[in-house]
């Protein structure tokens, strides 16, 4: 069979060629956020035909977009969430290849559209908050 050196160099190499081939785990985690987070509930804040533009706006901030219209101004508020999460096994060494891959995208919107007269009082506005529906990473 050799000599018992020859044995130790086989052994050495051999356990080298496992660590070499041990697959890898990567994880990588990402967020995106888009726009003004809406941090006050509209229906709290909001009296249709009291609650003034510029009361909107020192309430919510700027809007995302203005629109104007011949009976009143629109403003829209948009907040947007993007959260990624995956997970890999692969051998970048020898073979290159990926043996397994998870992804996990969730994506989800606040919104806030508000209607105001010529005089600049709220007229109507619809809401929804896509973003509570996200679930933790």
């Amino acid at each position: 069979m050799g000599s018992e050196g020859e044995q130790r160099s086989y052994r050495r190499l051999v356990i080298l060629m496992v660590l070499l081939v041990v697959p890898v785990y990567s994880c990588t985690i990402g967020r995106v956020y888009r726009g003004s987070e809406i941090k006050e509930d509209p229906g709290k804040r909001i009296v249709i035909g009291a609650t003034t533009k510029g009361e909107i706006l020192s309430i919510f901030g700027p809007p995302d977009g203005v629109q104007k219209q011949f009976d009143g101004d629109i403003f829209v508020y948009a907040y947007f969430r993007k959260n990624t999460s995956t997970l890999a096994l692969e051998d970048p060494v020898f073979t290159s290849m990926t043996f397994f891959t998870f992804n996990r995208v969730q994506e989800k919107r606040d919104s806030l559209v508000i209607l105001f007269n010529k005089d600049g009082v709220v007229k109507n506005y619809g809401y929804y908050a896509g973003t509570r529906e996200l679930e933790p990473l």
